[in-house]
């Protein structure tokens, strides 16, 4: 037991003594409070004291200890007078640079301290958290002759410890909270041979009438014929790439898995600017949001947005193609949404209204308008054993509904983007009337350049989303200008 525990218990032991025996229990009571604070102190110092490690005798480590408390980790000059009485220069070795070792603990030391001065210097931005950690682990368990100076000195100040001293580094990397991305998930697949797909397209069948009957033994008279209406549907396979160049040295000296991290990120990227497309995609030449200005939820930077390269310009997302088929509808009630704007929503898509329906819209569409709904209902109502699609999180009027965190809430009250407003809303479409056309799936691909000492991470995906409907037919409607 450390001297502090006993002191503590030989306190606590004296209170206790005093309550049982004494009959005004209340007596000195400010000594005794005093007195228990003092022991729950000591108690404190004993749980929280450091542990140190002995080593053979170091008083040699002593000379490292300047006058004023500090540590000379390096050589310095100083001047000193000789026997004579004569000023002169001399220089002293400092606790990193002396040839001499003083104990297991400072060979240690300089050794360490060797190898990260050796990482940092051949990098071209030093970062060593590893050896910056071990480092200071190290000189946490300096002898006891040196450790209250080191502890001193570390005050986490320029030239006084804190080029030693590594902020605390959590191996765990954070990262923001996003709403999962799972529209991709909700499209029938297509696989695709070529570049390019010709779909055939049976937009109606022939017109019946009624049969004629036999009156003659010669009839001359045929059946009244019709045409079978046919169409054909181009689609023309776009692809995305994102790529990253990393440091190997990065690579090999992080203290947490990078390549790891950054090859899920890389891909992660892919499935963000698709979901992205998929609502907010537009191939006419004139994009009809603002995208060169347009960084939604702070997730694709501010600079390089709009080109001709934008990923939201790869093929034509729901809310322009609601847009085309006049089928935006910016009149509801802004303030919070109701049963019948929705129904209303559904209808406008007439037959195509009356199943396979999916809803999508923002977070904030979710949570200040749909949750108010009695209509609205949500996974403990329905039950996890339900038929739901991937991704559902309530359901309204039996349509399943999905949160996408590309569907925004800045937009103007027109339900386009131009740079100002704070309106929001969502999206009704019909899953029958939309595929994903896939040529290939996504690819992550790896390579060194050692001329360069660099590493080049590179993720593609060849994919659009297309609806092989004919023109003019509405599957997809946008509510729009709700507040957000």
């Amino acid at each position: 037991m450390s001297t502090e525990m006993k002191k503590a218990k030989e306190i606590i032991d004296g209170l206790i003594r005093n309550q049982q025996n004494s009959t005004d229990k209340l007596q000195n009571i400010e000594k005794q409070l005093s007195d228990l604070k003092t022991a729950q102190r000591l108690i404190e110092e004993s749980q929280q004291a450091p542990a140190v490690v002995d080593y053979a005798p170091e008083s040699e480590l002593k000379s490292f200890v300047k006058d004023d408390g500090s540590i000379q980790w390096s050589t310095e000059a100083k001047h000193v007078e000789s026997s004579s009485g004569r000023r002169v220069t001399v220089e002293e070795a400092g606790l990193l640079d002396t040839e001499a070792n003083c104990s297991d603990w400072h060979k240690e030391l300089k050794e360490i301290a060797r190898d990260r001065h050796l990482a940092r210097l051949i990098m071209p931005d030093p970062y060593t958290p590893k050896l910056d950690a071990r480092l200071y682990r190290h000189l946490n368990k300096a002898p006891r002759a040196i450790l209250p100076a080191i502890q001193k000195a570390f005050n986490d100040q320029a030239g006084t410890g804190a080029e030693f001293i590594p902020d605390q580094f959590i191996s765990d990397l954070y990262q923001e909270f996003q709403v999962p991305k799972r529209l991709r998930g909700l499209l029938n697949r297509v696989e695709a041979e070529r570049n390019t797909l010709l779909i055939p397209r049976l937009n109606r069948g022939g017109r019946p009438y009624i049969k004629g009957e036999i009156t003659v033994d010669s009839p001359l008279s045929q059946y009244t014929t019709s045409t079978a209406s046919t169409g054909q549907k181009t689609i023309n396979i776009k692809g995305l790439a994102c790529s990253y160049v990393i440091d190997d040295a990065f690579a090999e000296d992080s203290a947490i898995a990078a390549l790891p991290i950054l090859s899920q990120q890389i891909v992660q990227d892919i499935e963000d600017a698709f979901e992205d497309c998929m609502i907010n995609g537009d191939t006419a030449a004139t994009h009809q949001d603002t995208i060169a200005s347009w960084n939604i939820r702070n997730r694709w930077g501010a600079s390089g947005l709009g080109g001709s390269a934008d990923h939201r310009r790869a093929f034509v997302g729901m809310r322009a193609a609601a847009n085309d088929q006049a089928n935006l509808d910016v009149s509801g009630t802004a303030s919070g949404v109701t049963a019948s704007e929705i129904l209303g929503g559904l209808s406008s898509l007439g037959e195509l209204g009356a199943g396979n329906i999916v809803m999508v819209c923002s977070p904030e569409f979710m949570l200040k308008h749909l949750m108010g709904l009695t209509e609205v209902q949500t996974l403990d109502v329905f039950g996890p054993q339900a038929s739901i699609v991937n991704g559902q999180i309530a359901s309204v009027f039996g349509v399943p509904v999905v949160m996408s965190r590309f569907m925004s809430a800045d937009l103007a009250s027109t339900g386009l983007y131009t740079g100002s407003g704070s309106q929001t809303g969502y999206l009704l479409f019909n899953t029958s009337s939309w595929y994903l056309y896939e040529r290939r799936g996504i690819v992550l691909e790896q390579q060194k350049d050692i001329s360069a000492g660099a590493i080049r991470l590179v993720a593609t995906y060849r994919a659009v989303m297309g609806s092989p409907d004919q023109a003019g037919i509405k599957n997809v409607y946008n509510g729009s200008d709700y507040n957000s």
